[in-house]
This record gives structure tokens, sequence and C-alpha cells, in this order.
């Protein structure tokens, strides 16, 4: 009989299995990388330039130029573009970057040669009409008046200001830089950046007929190979900075510290620490600062990297009569991985929840073909990096930890806190 007084076993995943992906070159240099899967008929098809929020005169720019580029083109005007995505169920959508830009559409593999047009004629013919710029502009302008009156938001925008000061990666848009962008402006940024090479990446029920489609559209079009490198010097200042706001109910929270990017050999050990952290629900963060003190619902560790830096930032909504408090604990934590083991029991829960997790966010082709981009974007090798993760999960040791933890969370920390 079973006893339900005692929990299931538990066990570490098998070895996880990705698609086999499949890199050709269009006739214009293009790179088209291809993940199929017959399981259902839908393609999904991301189409990315190594151009974003770095490159923009005024923050705000890039995202504008995006989200413009979607409202209409020459052979698409106005309305007529989401009509066609409609009527066909299809769903198409950008996404701006510090790094980089992405355009994908989602469809039935029936309609896709059909659609294929309309995403090229976003990317190439662009109408930029001054009423969609406008009615753009005033959405994102009420939206940022609305971040400002909160104090997480606040708290992250001051902290990438102090962190990564002297780098295009601590602006961050406003109402009022967002006031100053023109029309100009964001047909300028097309023009200087959407003339460089994208890539493609396409996944779901592919066939010939529809990499003849691809080669059809983009393989006659003409490129630029270049793309000048960013130069920037990181000023980081790591005063403490506390902004006082009349009538909060919470205050808020951010430590944080230059990191490691993914192709270092010491991060895959790191982020494991930084999950066992606070990068879970059964992470040191949220068993002190949450379950045993009070002060929170919630707080988190993660490592956030771009193409040009990466950073360690730990943050929390916490009570405001225990601000200072909850950020000595904090201190308390990271000192706390550098000097003690970790139990086995711990370190177990970690690896059973990591294995897990990894397995969740690759289970679809589609979730596969989001993390195969992200790789591609960073410039890791997809296959090399999986295998090695979870090598790293199940060899690391709690000395491994503890080593690790000693060399990146004792470095300088910048604090933010918005009360």
């Amino acid at each position: 009989m079973l006893d339900r007084t005692q929990p299931p076993k538990s066990y570490l995943l098998d070895d996880l299995t990705l698609a086999d992906v499949q890199l050709t070159e269009l006739s214009s240099g293009v790179k088209l990388h291809i993940l199929a899967d017959d399981t259902n008929p839908v393609i999904k098809i991301d189409i990315f330039f190594p151009t974003g929020k770095c490159e923009e005169n005024i923050a705000g720019a890039a995202t504008l130029c995006g989200k413009l580029m979607m409202e209409g083109t020459l052979s698409y005007p106005s309305s007529e573009l989401q009509e066609t995505l409609d009527h066909y169920g299809a769903h198409a959508d950008v996404a701006v970057g510090y790094d980089e830009t992405t355009f994908s559409m989602v469809c039935l593999k029936e309609y896709f040669t059909t659609l294929l047009p309309l995403l090229k004629s976003v990317i190439t013919e662009p109408l930029f009409d001054d009423k969609d710029f406008e009615k753009l502009k005033f959405q994102m302008i009420q939206k940022a008046k609305v971040n400002n009156g909160k104090n997480g938001y606040l708290a992250t925008k001051a902290l990438r200001k102090q962190l990564l000061k002297g780098s295009p990666y601590a602006l961050v848009a406003d109402e009022n830089s967002l006031a100053e962008v023109s029309i100009d402006d964001v047909k300028s940024f097309y023009a200087n950046n959407f003339s460089v090479k994208p890539q493609i990446i396409i996944a779901g029920e592919i066939d010939e007929d529809v990499e003849s489609r691809i080669e059809d559209l983009f393989g006659i079009l003409t490129f630029k190979d270049e793309f000048d490198n960013r130069d920037f010097k990181l000023d980081p200042n790591y005063e403490t900075h506390e902004i006082k706001r009349e009538g909060s109910v919470q205050a808020s929270i951010r430590l944080a510290s230059l990191s490691i990017d993914k192709s270092h050999p010491d991060y895959f050990k790191l982020a494991i620490a930084n999950e066992m952290l606070g990068g879970f629900f059964g992470s040191r963060l949220m068993k002190n600062i949450r379950e045993d003190k009070g002060y929170t619902y919630g707080i988190y560790s993660t490592i956030i990297n771009y193409r040009g830096l990466s950073y360690h930032i730990i943050g929390a909504d916490v009570k405001l009569d225990a601000v200072d408090d909850a950020i000595n604990e904090c201190r308390k934590e990271l000192d706390n991985m550098q000097s003690s083991l970790v139990s086995e029991e711990e370190l177990s829960t970690l690896k059973n929840y990591l294995l897990g997790k990894l397995a969740g966010n690759l289970d679809t082709i589609f979730s596969q073909s989001d993390n195969y981009k992200s790789k591609v974007s960073e410039g890791v090798d997809y296959q090399e990096y999986f295998d090695n993760y979870v090598k790293t999960i199940r060899s690391i040791s709690a000395e491994d930890i503890r080593e690790i933890s000693a060399k990146y969370f004792s470095q300088e920390y910048c604090v933010v806190k918005v009360v």
C-alpha cells in the first residue's frame, strides 16, 4: 500500500535532448538557422538585427522606431497590416532591447508563404506615418509617467545610472527624453541601423517550400556587414543612493555589482550559486527576508547579461521600517555564501530544481528557438552551452559554491533604496 506520509523519491533528470539546428546562408549572406519539428503545423520566425537602445542618440528613439515599423508599411498601410494578420490568425511583434531588435511572426504553416512578404515589408519599407508616431509617442510618455510612480521602477532606473555609468546601458527612456524624440530621429535611427545584416531563426514545420520562400524574399536584399563597435568606459558609482517619495506604502531596494558574461569559464558555477542565493522560492534570501523576517513578499537575485557588460542584482520591495535591516540581511547572506558550506539537502534540492526548470524552458520547439536565439546573440555555442550547464549542475559541490561565492559575491555592491 502507498505510504502517503512519505514523499516520492526524487532523482536527477536524464540528459536533455535539444533539437538539431541546420545552419544555412542566403544569397544575401544572411544566416538562416532552422529548427525543424513537425509536431504541429505552425511556424515561428525571428529576424533579429544587432542593434538596439545602445545605438540611440535620444533614449526612446529605438523603441519608437521598432514599434512604428509595425504600425504600417508602403505595401500594408495603416490598419491593413494588422487586419491581414488577423485574417490569417497570425501574430507579429517587435522586441527592442539594448543589444538587438527582433521582428517575430507566428502563423500556421499553410499561410507562412503568404504572410512572409508582410514581415519583409515591415523591415524594408516602413511607412513612418506622422499620426502613428504621435500616437505611439503619447502612449509611451503616459506609460513612463505611470512607471515613475512605481518605487521598483525608480530603484532599478537609479541603479542602472549609478552602476552602469559611462555605458549606453545606463540610459533609460523617461517622459523627458521621449518628449524630445522627433519623427526625424526615428527615421534617422532606421536608416543608420537597419541596413546592417540581420540573422533569421525559423522553427516549426519547415520544408523546402518554406526555405525557398525565405531565399526568394530575403536572399535578394543588400545589407552591410560592418557594425561599429561600441566604445565606452565604465565609471560605476558605488555610493549608496536614496530616493525619498511622499506617500510610499513600501520601499524598494537594489544591490548590484558588475559580473561576468556567459562565455567566462566561471559562469555556470556562479549562475548556480546565484540560484542558491536568490534565484528560486527556496533560496537563502527568500528563507531569510521573506519567511524568517517577514520584510517582503518576494526577493530575487539574478545575473543580467548584455553584449558589452554583465551585472549581478538583488532586488525586493520591503516594509518601509525594514529598509536598512533588509539591506543588512542581504549582505549577511552574501557573506554566508562565502564563508559556510551549503547543506547536502539544500544542494540536492537546488540541482533538482535547476534541471526541472531547464527541461521546462526547453519543452517546445518554440521555447528551444527562443533559447537558441539568445545564445546566438550572446556569441556562445547552443549545444555546448547546455551540455556544460547540465554537467556543472550535476557535478557542482558545496565547496565549489563557497569558492565561487567568495570570488564574486565579495565585490563591491552599489546600493539604491527608494522610500
